[in-house]
């Protein structure tokens, strides 16, 4: 992760620490900060997640320590890839499907069924995924300095 130009780096602070990986929490700011209708939005795109950075034992890192964490950018286009475009492409080609053989209602309806089984794969295989989603942590600012 040498080039950072290719990298999409996220402020956070740590919430604990484990054998394994380290909990980092971050706070998701949305692109609609200058938006008139911001105070009355339902958009999710804002607020907080915790992912889990892989431990690193070269960097040492204690709870409540503002870190920046940073993952290849080429592997966020593969989750929007795997979380979004893969789901909308089995929707709509089952909906075009069906809709030959089947009523609107149930074309619809089994469209959307079909996601269900994708979406309990990906999470069956999330362990796996993990070695293609690699966080690390950059930069440790430290309570104690």
């Amino acid at each position: 992760m040498s080039n950072k130009a290719d990298c999409i780096i996220k402020s956070g602070i740590v919430e604990s620490i484990g054998d394994k990986y380290i909990k980092v929490k971050i706070q998701n700011q949305s692109a609609c900060s200058m938006c008139y209708s911001k105070g009355v939005c339902t958009s999710l795109s804002s607020g907080e997640r915790i992912i889990e950075v892989e431990r690193d034992n070269g960097k040492i890192v204690l709870p409540g320590d503002k870190v920046e964490v940073e993952m290849v950018s080429s592997s966020g286009w593969l989750a929007v890839v795997m979380a979004y475009v893969i789901p909308f492409i089995l929707l709509i080609s089952t909906l075009i499907i069906l809709n030959e053989f089947a009523s609107e209602s149930i074309a619809a309806i089994a469209s959307l069924s079909v996601l269900a089984p994708y979406y309990f794969i990906l999470h069956l295989y999330r362990n796996r995924m993990k070695k293609y989603f690699r966080f690390t942590i950059t930069q440790v600012d430290s309570v104690l300095m």
